[in-house]
């Protein structure tokens, strides 16, 4: 491929963006890019002949424009996605969820681009809402180590990465470890092993982090046992944590709380999280706006995708 084409692709996939995700007019894209608007519409065109653009006929997704828009002035985000509430029950509203979020992501997502997953319960929903797809160029990677799945039984919340994956028609680079260890000492010695170190390069490598979060309420972790003790959640709390990600606590101000749980886990560290570009988070309820607020003001997240309610009571939360 030449430079002339790949600087053609790059600028398709822009103004695709602009347009379908952004909404932005024809006019004010080609003032944007500089270029003129017959062009703009002659790669919006060649967009959806090349299947950088699909359309999807599915279950509406009603989103709130002016108040993704508020929330993206308000709190500084790159990008904000708000589904809009309907009475239903808790699980058809998380389905929701990762139905819009899935959307988002198979908009978003194409080309040599590296996906880094930290597996969740919500994300969970994510991957079961993504379309069937042959992204052949996606790369999905773990940022939380996973061991391999042994049967077809294994809880899907701790093989998010490769279920996105094969969703997507993507190649999987597993970080092939336990997430949290009884020991630290355990720990440190799989961090020896080649595989377990070429996977965190991976993993600091990404182009794109998905995301959930989790609040003080509790810490699930992986494997068959609870990592953190509520006596110990209610000390980090004591100590001034909001909330956890990564397996990383953090206070109010998005900076990381000392935790020993970080001597026994294997996954991407805050400080490398933000290197990576772009940090999607998809999260919603009542108890997780103050760990999610502290998430924005730390930097962990720069794309949110979240519902109505939770948004109104993170932007309540700001005025108070």
């Amino acid at each position: 491929m030449t430079d002339h084409s790949r600087r053609n692709d790059r600028l398709i996939q822009q103004i695709a963006y602009l347009y379908h995700i952004q909404g932005q007019t024809q006019a004010q894209i080609a003032a944007s890019v500089n270029v003129s608007r017959a062009t703009v519409s002659r790669l919006l065109s060649e967009a959806r002949l090349r299947g950088v653009v699909q359309i999807r006929i599915g279950p509406p997704v009603d989103r709130l424009p002016k108040l993704e828009q508020e929330l993206k002035r308000q709190f500084g985000l790159a990008v904000c996605v708000i589904s809009m509430d309907r009475p239903q029950s808790l699980q058809e509203k998380a389905n929701q969820l990762g139905y819009v979020a899935a959307r988002y992501l198979e908009a978003t997502l194409s080309g040599g681009v590296q996906l880094g997953v930290a597996a969740s319960r919500t994300l969970a929903a994510v991957a079961s809402a993504l379309e069937p797809g042959a992204e052949s160029q996606l790369t999905v990677v773990d940022l939380l180590a996973c061991p391999p799945r042994v049967n077809t039984d294994s809880d899907e919340r701790n093989h998010v990465a490769e279920n996105i994956a094969r969703r997507l028609g993507a190649a999987f680079s597993p970080l092939p470890a336990n997430f949290v260890y009884r020991e630290a000492t355990v720990r440190d010695k799989a961090l020896e092993m080649p595989e377990v170190q070429a996977g965190l390069e991976r993993a600091r490598a990404s182009d794109v982090a998905l995301l959930g979060l989790g609040s003080m309420q509790r810490f699930d972790g992986t494997g068959s046992y609870s990592p953190v003790s509520p006596v110990a959640l209610a000390e980090l709390e004591g100590r001034g944590a909001v909330g956890h990600l990564c397996g990383h606590f953090f206070d109010s101000r998005g900076e990381e709380v000392e935790s020993e749980l970080a001597s026994r886990i294997i996954g991407i560290a805050l400080p490398e999280l933000l290197e990576i570009p772009r940090r999607v988070m998809v999260v919603s309820g009542s108890p997780k706006v103050g760990s999610l607020a502290a998430a924005i003001k730390g930097g962990f997240v720069n794309e949110l995708v979240t519902d109505e309610s939770t948004a109104r009571e993170l932007l309540a939360a700001l005025s108070r």
